[in-house]
């Protein structure tokens, strides 16, 4: 026992007369700064690939991926370009600080040819008055490339025709999300012809306007009984959103009775639904409900204010 005790004595470092220790040796002191030359100095073109792949899933936007860390040096080029994984998730949103000029729709070209076929997820965000965005030709391009898509989100993407729209959702079998989001170039109804049919597994659905117009005009997105009644018939759904639409107590009470696997449903700032006692009776199986005049805190999309005033076109009032 006392050779234990005076061996693990002999191994504590000196003290020195005001009690504290002694400071580590000069060799130590080299060992600990070759250390930290070693980290400062590390070559971060040689990482794994799994670990770059892993560092680039977490950027949020595949521009962030293709104009930055695509660009950092060899290696990393290589992944961007030759690990189809990494493209399973094609987020491409024109956000603030992006160049005006910036060709987005090329670099979502890019993006999904480099999923080989692989990708899941397409989120496109364009905005009013770009100069080169999303058309009708790139549709026709990832209606090809990306059998595969499960989810697919449109916002702000005003330089597509419905007809186009609709085309290539139908060619989405797999599809279980599905947003419309900001669109103006024409009616959200066009777009959603027989969508119930070509994509039976849709569990997720957004078709959010700018804003609430009390007469919103049919080319504009006016609610239409035909759209209820397509959405009516997606009896998966389990999460609806339906920010600022003209929807009625009618065709809502419609979307209730054919969607009863209905979880989430978020009516913010459709202010022609008038609640009673009978629609708040079938909004008890839902388990998230946002009603009209429910706190914006958590929309994630820019929008304005309600207009309630009459909207004119040509001289011409457009009643809803």
């Amino acid at each position: 026992m006392a050779s234990s005790s005076s061996s693990s004595i002999g191994h504590r470092r000196p003290r020195l007369a005001d009690g504290q220790e002694q400071p580590p040796p000069a060799q130590v002191l080299r060992r600990e700064g070759k250390a930290e030359e070693e980290e400062e100095t590390r070559d971060w073109a040689a990482l794994p690939v799994d670990t770059l792949l892993a560092v680039f899933g977490r950027l949020d936007d595949g521009v962030d991926i293709l104009m930055g860390a695509g660009h950092v040096c060899r290696p990393w080029r290589r992944a961007t370009r030759e690990e189809p994984e990494l493209w399973r998730r094609v987020h491409m949103r024109r956000r603030a600080g992006l160049a005006y000029d910036v060709n987005i729709e090329a670099a979502a070209r890019a993006a999904v040819r480099r999923s080989a076929g692989r990708c899941e997820a397409f989120l496109a965000e364009d905005y009013d008055g770009a100069p080169m965005g999303y058309d009708d030709d790139f549709f026709l391009f990832l209606a090809d490339a990306a059998p595969m898509l499960k989810s697919l989100r449109l916002i702000s993407c005003n330089k597509v025709f419905p007809l186009m729209i609709n085309q290539t959702i139908r060619k989405f079998p797999l599809l279980e999300e599905l947003e419309l989001s900001l669109y103006h170039r024409g009616s959200i109804d066009d777009c959603l012809i027989g969508i119930s049919e070509a994509c039976p597994h849709l569990t997720r659905l957004r078709l959010n306007h700018d804003r609430f117009y009390y007469l919103r005009m049919p080319f504009m997105g006016g609610w239409c009984k035909c759209k209820s009644t397509e959405v009516a018939r997606m009896g998966r759904l389990r999460s609806l959103q339906l920010f600022g639409n003209s929807i009625r107590n009618e065709e809502l009470s419609a979307i209730l009775d054919g969607c009863r696997q209905l979880e989430s449903l978020d009516i913010r700032h459709c202010l022609k639904v008038r609640m009673n006692d009978e629609l708040l009776a079938r909004f008890a199986r839902v388990k998230t409900v946002r009603l009209p005049e429910a706190s914006m805190e958590d929309y994630e999309l820019p929008y304005g204010s309600p207009i309630n005033d009459f909207i004119y076109y040509s001289g011409v009032m457009y009643p809803d």
